[in-house]
């Protein structure tokens, strides 16, 4: 299969420095689909055991988790060259409360989880990227969790800007505001004093 989607991944893979060569990608290409979803669309939903990952080529995705008393948060973002899945669920094969959904327009590919967990397990041509990057999303999870408890809504907002290229810039700041942990009223104000300082 040849789409649009499928070369950025190539290119992303190639440019991380990873050579797979032309028979191997025509051996998986048809594994990879190309997937599209409109602003505020839900790419995985919570209720269902999730079986696939994302590659997001164009646009952002936010991992929506569901608290005990029923209040949602934003966790993270996701952009363009990023992974994303529902990993709880893909990985446990249990329904978990969290869900992908489209904070802007988005494209990509739609990956089989079980091609990931054999190339994590078992190797294969894709292993070395599919280990590097669930390491990178790990460390860069452990980034957001640190930055999320910061109690400083500046340094919170600064790290939105300095560690997501779209994220400030495309997506509402009704969503913003809830990674943050503040109201939209709240980040409408904070807007409004740092413009003035």
């Amino acid at each position: 299969m040849t789409s649009a989607s499928l070369d950025v991944f190539k290119d992303h893979v190639a440019a991380r420095g990873h050579v797979i060569d032309t028979a191997e990608w025509e051996r998986i290409g048809d594994l990879f689909q190309p997937v599209n979803a409109r602003r505020g669309e839900i790419v995985s939903d919570s209720a269902v055991i999730a079986d696939e990952l994302f590659f997001v080529c164009e646009g952002v995705i936010a991992s929506i988790q569901t608290t005990p008393d029923g209040d949602t948060q934003i966790a993270r973002f996701f952009e363009s060259g990023h992974l994303c899945a529902n990993i709880t669920s893909a990985w446990s094969q249990a329904v978990s409360e969290d869900e992908l959904i489209a904070m802007t327009g988005f494209r990509g590919l739609r990956i089989p989880f079980d091609m990931l967990r054999s190339a994590y397990l078992h190797g294969g041509p894709l292993d070395q990227f599919w280990r590097e990057t669930i390491l990178e999303t790990l460390l860069f999870d452990k980034e957001i969790m640190c930055a999320k408890t910061i109690r400083d809504v500046g340094t919170r907002y600064n790290f939105l800007k300095e560690r997501y290229r779209d994220v400030v810039s495309q997506v509402p700041d009704k969503h913003i505001a809830r990674f943050l942990g503040i109201t939209p009223q709240g980040l409408s104000r904070f807007l409004r004093n740092a413009r003035k300082s």
